[in-house]
């Protein structure tokens, strides 16, 4: 079916009706390890017959499909398609209480792989965000030669807590396990780490309520590289109702992210991998060698600057603190997967999320987007896509 033309965005429309758009409840049904499994999945609008190039986004603990809904507005506005899958037990992808956390970037792998074969996409770039870092990580470790990966830009990838120096995560890490399952209950028990963890406060006043001419007047008096572009392109109702769904559906998820990451240096045995660790990267004694080793690889598979991997932090970011920033930096550039003056960049003032809602950040990613494609993806126009919402 051909791609449907754009509709009005969330600031033009009723948000329950722009939300229930095909484009963004796609549903796919795959096999994990021998056994039946569903994915949903957003892909965001090209005109019809359009080929604009594609952008696999891997969010972080948060993460749900209509993030996709926030970001269409500015991605459309450079030419670029986002695509990014729910992670399993969000929205409706397979529940993943019974999913061992060593298979979550294996399932995410499985299921990114069924979803670039149903839309026929060979070629794309890839934006990881937080902990969406491990899931990008594992899939540009194991794509298939008939897929490329042109481009990836990491927006405050996370650094495990033994590593980062972040009291507030060593302090959660240190509770007993089945805690982090129920996140409220982990939000309640350690403040501190919900005041980290909650959105870095930027999306919360990013995704608020409120009249458009308010949101223009206030961006235009903040220095460019503190602009953000939402509120040109998704009304606050729209924001408030993006929110509200995906916390309801991502919160077994959210769990499941929570000790994804606290617990990502344990060792777990593993009957496809043979004693992975829980991010499913390759063995090591450790956090820190797991991630060297597999940026190691990376580099291997990618060299002469293929990737042309960029980072981008905010300089106030509560879940990763400079000592972790230092550090992932030492790792990327020891590998040689950082090279250019603007392959690492702190953003003065930003959180955790903030980096996910500027206009010159974003529009940076995008525009690197477009570079790598001139404007066909696998040899297929991108408005052959079915976004009928299913198989």
């Amino acid at each position: 079916m051909a791609a449907a033309s754009q509709a009005p965005s969330g600031l033009d429309t009723d948000p329950t009706a722009y939300l229930a758009l095909p484009r963004f409840n796609n549903t796919l049904d795959f096999t994990f390890a021998g056994q039946p499994a569903t994915a949903t999945y957003a892909l965001t609008a090209a005109p019809p017959g359009g080929a604009w190039p594609v952008l696999i986004f891997f969010n972080g603990l948060g993460g749900h499909r209509l993030i996709a809904a926030m970001i269409e507005g500015i991605a459309s506005a450079h030419r670029v398609q986002i695509l990014t899958v729910d992670k399993p037990g969000a929205g409706g992808s397979a529940r993943g209480v019974s999913l061992p956390l060593a298979h979550r970037t294996r399932w995410m792998h499985a299921a990114l792989l069924a979803v670039l074969a149903h839309t026929r996409t060979t070629r794309f770039a890839v934006l990881s965000h937080s902990n969406g870092l491990f899931y990008a990580l594992h899939t540009l470790l194991h794509l298939p030669p008939a897929l490329t990966a042109t481009r990836w830009t990491l927006s405050g990838p996370f650094v495990p807590p033994a590593l980062s120096g972040s009291a507030a995560l060593r302090l959660a890490a240190a509770l007993p396990a089945p805690l982090p399952n129920a996140l409220g209950a982990l939000l309640q028990v350690v403040p501190p780490l919900g005041r980290a963890v909650s959105w870095s406060g930027g999306l919360l006043a990013a995704v608020s309520p409120g009249p458009a001419l308010d949101a223009e007047a206030t961006e235009q008096r903040k220095p460019a590289a503190q602009r953000g572009y939402m509120h040109r392109h998704v009304g606050g109702a729209c924001r408030a109702a993006i929110m509200r769904r995906g916390m309801g559906e991502a919160r077994v998820a959210m769990g499941q992210e929570a000790l994804f990451c606290l617990h990502g240096a344990d060792p777990a045995p593993d009957a496809e991998g043979g004693g992975d660790s829980v991010w499913g990267l390759g063995p090591g004694t450790s956090a820190a060698d797991v991630l060297h080793s597999a940026f190691a690889r990376l580099a291997a598979r990618y060299p002469d600057d293929a990737l042309g991997v960029r980072v981008v932090y905010g300089a106030a970011d509560g879940m990763v603190p400079a000592k972790g920033r230092a550090w992932l930096r030492g790792v990327l550039e020891g590998a040689g997967l950082l090279r250019g003056a603007d392959a690492w960049r702190e953003v003065p003032g930003a959180g955790h999320d903030d980096v996910l809602f500027l206009e010159e950040v974003v529009g940076a990613i995008l525009g690197r987007v477009g570079e790598a494609e001139p404007g066909r993806v696998g040899g297929e126009e991108l408005g052959s896509v079915d976004e009928s919402g299913g198989d």
